[in-house]
């Protein structure tokens, strides 16, 4: 998922000076000073990288939740084989065995064993029941369930952490913009008291716009950009 930079309406009401006479008004277009800046395109850049690192340590938890989800599914197939071998026959059979490549234990974030202690009960009720096999079965099983659980709340808690309202890449975006947008801020306060304006709107919430009243031009002329036609 790719983070785009974000500015909240930084021009939405500006206030230029104190004069008492009329008020005269302005406005900008602050997606099309963005979208120029030079700033903005390195803030941009920059964003984009980080975010596929963090997007590739995501992926790399949710292949180590998807290798316990696939190790328990194997396991409960093997067990479901077991049980149907033992009750076709009276002599108990070796059962088969079922190989499972799992992650190292222990990397996950720690969470409670809720569901390693539910499968550990049930594998006690049917203890006696079971050939030694299949209760070893069982008992990996419920180990697997518990690691899994915990697996799955590594991943629910990293994706907050890192993609989350106050997650790092959304305070990465706002340290990283601060001073672009004070930067901003400024030119247009100056063009507008160079302009005689007393308050200066972001376009984006204006239903209708006077040309007239355009200072797009003049503020990008001050951040160092040569519009064509610009006055």
């Amino acid at each position: 998922m790719r983070k785009s930079i974000v500015f909240l309406l930084f021009v939405l009401l500006t206030p230029v000076s104190g004069r008492s006479q009329e008020l005269k008004f302005g406005y900008v277009e602050d997606q099309r000073i963005l979208n120029q800046l030079p700033a903005v395109k390195e803030v941009q850049r920059i964003l984009d990288q980080e975010t596929t690192l963090w997007e590739k340590r995501f992926k790399e938890r949710q292949l180590f939740l998807k290798a316990y989800v696939d190790s328990v599914t194997a396991l409960k197939a093997g067990l479901e084989k077991a049980r149907q071998d033992t009750s076709k026959t009276s002599k108990p059979e070796k059962q088969p065995e079922v190989s499972v490549n799992l992650p190292a234990p222990g990397d996950s974030a720690a969470a409670d064993s809720s569901g390693g202690k539910n499968a550990s009960a049930a594998a006690a009720k049917v203890e006696k029941k079971m050939p030694a096999d299949t209760l070893a079965m069982l008992s990996e099983i419920a180990r697997l369930e518990s690691e899994l659980d915990k697996a799955k709340k590594d991943v629910v808690a990293f994706y907050h952490r890192i993609y989350g309202e106050d997650g790092i890449l959304n305070r990465r975006n706002a340290e990283l913009s601060q001073s672009i947008l004070e930067k901003i801020n400024r030119v247009i306060a100056e063009t507008g008291e160079k302009q005689n304006v007393s308050i200066v709107f972001d376009s984006s919430i204006l239903f209708y716009i006077d040309q007239d009243l355009n200072l797009t031009n003049q503020v990008m002329q001050a951040l160092g950009f040569q519009q064509p036609g610009a006055p």
